[in-house]
Order: structure tokens, then sequence, then C-alpha cells
């Protein structure tokens, strides 16, 4: 290959990339942009449909529509989940993961709720006080260790049955890395719900995204040092500081509009849960990079349900607790 010809194909291959990238970010804004506008939707008829409950008729509990909509995405999580397990040759039960993780989601929230009734019973439908009187009779918050002791022990009844030995205490680990990863952590965005506002949760999500949003957009224009080369190499120092800013920037301007929260609670909002976002996808990245695989699934331009979740999963927890410690 003469020179002219070398130059030319580096021509092409570097105007392939471009296109590429372009393809994939109008991919990316498009898909977005839809489920942006999707869940916003989703996050306004929460709001309004639970004004009232549970004294005005055919009102809903505070959370109703983001359980739903966590009970039909949770099974496609799963199988992503179960997908990236197998690159290591550790098997797990879609089903039981799947309604174990459910489970696992919605019974905080259930709980919380029944106590809401039997506290405020006024309006209430007859069977709606039986059901949380039956709640309190058979101690819930017993029942998310009970599921995890029973989806391990299922995991291993998997595989004895075979009579095999091989491989049980990975698939038990596997089962229990999926249920806690897609039940127990985005369990803690419902009770949220149930004390606040739709507004909160989605202030949440906009400052643990505006962090992704910095860390990447600061990374491309000044990134130079690594933050943690050897398990994602294109994250970088600058990106991640950049991160937290924007995040805490977003922050002091929702609790500007907001009477219940100084500007410097919410800086300081953005800058842990901008963290726990960014410290999520990385945790993220390790299960991909385990699993020798660059995407999770096949969402548009985001690369699959838990490139899309992984952030908002551990700043759940982080958020619960910070607005615990302050309003109790």
């Amino acid at each position: 290959m003469d020179s002219g010809e070398s130059s030319a194909y580096h021509t092409s291959g570097f105007g392939g990339c471009v296109r590429k990238c372009r393809a994939m970010f109008k991919q990316r804004l498009i898909f977005g942009l839809l489920f942006g506008i999707a869940l916003l939707v989703m996050f306004y008829l929460d709001q309004t449909w639970s004004v009232g409950w549970p004294a005005r008729p055919w009102s809903f509990p505070p959370g109703a529509l983001m359980a739903i909509t966590m009970i039909i995405a949770i099974p496609f999580a799963t199988a992503e989940m179960r997908n990236l397990l197998g690159h290591e040759h550790v098997k797990i039960s879609l089903r039981v993961c799947s309604i174990s993780a459910i489970l696992c989601m919605l019974w905080p929230w259930l709980e919380q709720i029944s106590e809401l009734l039997l506290a405020h019973p006024q309006g209430a439908a007859a069977p709606a006080i039986v059901i949380a009187h039956w709640f309190h009779t058979v101690k819930p918050h017993y029942l998310v260790p009970t599921v995890l002791a029973l989806a391990m022990v299922w995991a291993f009844v998997m595989y004895s049955r075979k009579e095999r030995i091989d491989g049980a205490m990975a698939s038990a680990g596997g089962s229990l890395l999926a249920i806690t990863y897609l039940g127990v952590l985005p369990g803690f965005f419902l009770p949220i719900r149930l004390s606040h506002s739709s507004g909160m949760v989605v202030s949440i999500l906009l400052m643990v995204k505006g962090a992704d949003i910095g860390a990447y957009a600061f990374g491309r224009w000044l990134g130079r040092r690594k933050l943690i080369a050897w398990l994602s190499p294109g994250k970088t120092v600058e990106g991640f500081i950049g991160g937290l800013v924007l995040a805490a920037v977003i922050g002091s301007i929702l609790t500007h509009c907001s009477s219940e929260f100084d500007w410097w609670e919410g800086a300081l909002a953005g800058l842990l849960l901008g963290a726990a976002g960014q410290f999520g996808d990385l945790l993220e990245s390790l299960l991909k990079r385990d699993a020798g695989v660059k995407d999770s699934g096949r969402v548009p331009g985001f690369g699959g349900i838990l490139d899309l979740i992984d952030s908002p999963l551990l700043a759940a927890p982080v958020a619960y607790w910070m607005l615990k410690l302050v309003h109790g």
C-alpha cells in the first residue's frame, strides 16, 4: 500500500468513526428526550392521581405509577443481569430473581402505606383497611431478608437437583446480587415519593444525571488524568470533578425554587448524589468488564437498561437517608 492509499485509508477510517459517533449521539439524543418526556408524564400523573389519597375516590397511593413502571422494567433489567453473569458461567433464574426483586422493591413501600391507612382510615375502602391490618399481623419488615434467604436456597436447589455441585455458590451469589441491585436499591425511591412530591424524585434524578452529563462534557473538554484507568479508561478526574460541580449547581438552583431547603443544602445534596451516581456508573462498569462486554443491552444510544439506571440506583439510598436525617 503506497502513501496515497494509506492516507486515503486513514481518512476514510476517521470519517467513518466521526459518522458513527454522530449517529450514536443522534440516537442518544432522540431516545433520551423520549425517555425523559415519558418519565415526566409518569411523575405528573403519579402526583395528580395521588392528591387526596386515601379519602378522595379513585385516588392512588403516592408512588403507585412509579411502582408499576419499576415492576415492568425489573424483568428486562434482570434479563440483562442474567446475560452479564452468563458470560462468567454464572446461572440465575430469571423468574425467581425478577419476582424476588419486585417483592423487595415493593414491600417497604407497602408497609408504610399500610401504616398510613391505619393512622388515617377516613375515606379509605374497607378492603384496603383489612389488607393494612394483615400487613402488620405478618410482620412485613421481615419479608425482605426472608426473600433473600429463599432466593439463596433456591439457587442451591437449582444446582443440586441435577446432582451438580460446580457453580452452586456462584449462582447463589449472582442471585443475591441481581435481587439487591435491581430490587433493594430502587426500592428506596418509593418511600421518598411517599413522604415527598414527585418533584423531589425528579430533582434527585436531575442532580444524578446532571453529574453524568457534566462528567462526560468536562471529561471530553478538559480531561487529562484518568480516574480509574484499569476499570473505565474513558473517565477522567477532571470529568468527575466537573460532574460534581454541575450536580451542585443544579441542586442549588432547584432548592432556590423551593422553600424547603437552603441553596447550600441543595449544593451539598448535588455533591453527594453526584458522587454516588458516578460510583454507581463505575460499579456497573466493573460488572461489564468482568463479563467482558461493552454494553449491558440494546437500548438505542445508551447500551442497555442497566446502563440507564446504574447511577440512580446507587444514589437512591443516599437520597433516602439524606432526607431522613433532615426531615426525620
